[in-house]
């Protein structure tokens, strides 16, 4: 009699955890998205390789329940090419819904770099067909302020998006990886003269374990009061150079380095109004936590894409000398 209650009991506690885990299976499924995600589905891609991508980049759970729902609602053959914006954990069915209806708008790649000005920033734009014309983008960022808060990183952006917009998503990326950095280091200087000084490093340093050296000779000089003499800030000033066809031009010149602009740091002490390109988080950690110890106040390139530092002017100019005679 027993073994029989066990037996009736046994199937009466799988139809019980079923009816459980049905509504949470259900819920988990169908009303517990995430993340919205940009996903592109190439021209001509299976509905098995979509099934594939989707679950690669976590937006349904089932590929082989994808697939059956293609199958049963003959989709397959509408699926659309183009960039979609899906959530993360959404049913089959909506996303087969979404790309056989959603127009799968076009989004055009852009890659921002570490070290570029307004300027550097438009050009890409324009060449990634995001924008027409350079001139409307430089302007808005320039009334705007923007020079150093453009986060550089990878965009996809619609064409023709306004120059405000752009701007927003790029400023709101510095907003999200940069801005929070600064402010829980709590630094002696402020938002605006750490981006300026981490500008200057940036524009200077050609690999990453210099960048605290370098940012450590900057506020060396700051603290004593000395000029901070650094090309960068000059290239900046002169802006695009005809003649080398670049904005930051390489053969800097006597009558160049006397060129009168609050950004020439050879003819004005402290640090200039503002930043003279968009740094990378790295360049701005090290002006938040530059070399220890380190008091150098001079540097010179070695040809190598390196440097050689110095505390005292007349070792600063024997290395300039050693380095010219290698050449």
């Amino acid at each position: 009699m027993k073994k029989n209650r066990k037996l009736l009991i046994l199937p009466a506690v799988i139809i019980l955890l079923l009816l459980v885990a049905a509504p949470v299976s259900v819920y988990l499924h169908y009303f517990n998205k995430g993340d919205t995600i940009t996903v592109e589905i190439p021209e001509g891609m299976p509905g098995v390789k979509i099934a594939e991508l989707l679950k690669d980049n976590g937006i349904i759970k089932s590929p082989l329940w994808f697939k059956i729902c293609l199958k049963l609602s003959n989709s397959a053959p509408l699926l659309r090419s183009g960039v979609f914006k899906l959530n993360k954990n959404t049913s089959a069915e909506e996303v087969i819904w979404r790309l056989t209806n959603d127009s799968g708008a076009q989004l055009f790649r852009v890659v921002v770099l570490e070290g570029w000005r307004i300027e550097e920033i438009a050009e890409a734009l324009q060449k990634a067909g995001i924008i027409e014309q350079t001139a409307p983008f430089i302007q808005a960022a320039k009334e705007q302020e923007v020079e150093g808060y453009l986060f550089p990183s990878t965009y996809l952006l619609p064409k023709n998006m306004p120059p405000v917009e752009i701007i927003k998503v790029m400023t709101g990326e510095y907003k999200k990886n940069i801005a929070p950095v600064i402010q829980a280091a709590n630094p002696s200087l402020n938002e605006i003269e750490i981006l300026t000084v981490a500008s200057i490093v940036e524009r200077e340093a050609l690999v990453d374990d210099e960048r605290p050296k370098i940012a450590a000779v900057y506020l060396n000089r700051l603290k004593i009061g000395k000029r901070l003499e650094a090309d960068p800030t000059v290239q900046y000033a002169l802006g695009f150079n005809n003649i080398e066809a670049r904005h930051w031009k390489k053969g800097l010149t006597l009558k160049d380095l006397r060129f009168d602009s609050p950004y020439n740091t050879y003819r004005y002490r402290g640090i200039p109004p503002g930043p003279i390109a968009s740094p990378s988080l790295s360049s701005v950690k090290a002006v938040l936590n530059p070399e220890p110890n380190f008091d150098a106040l001079y540097f010179v390139a070695d040809n190598t894409g390196r440097h050689i530092f110095s505390k005292t002017y007349d070792q600063h100019v024997q290395n300039i000398r050693r380095i010219r005679r290698k050449k």
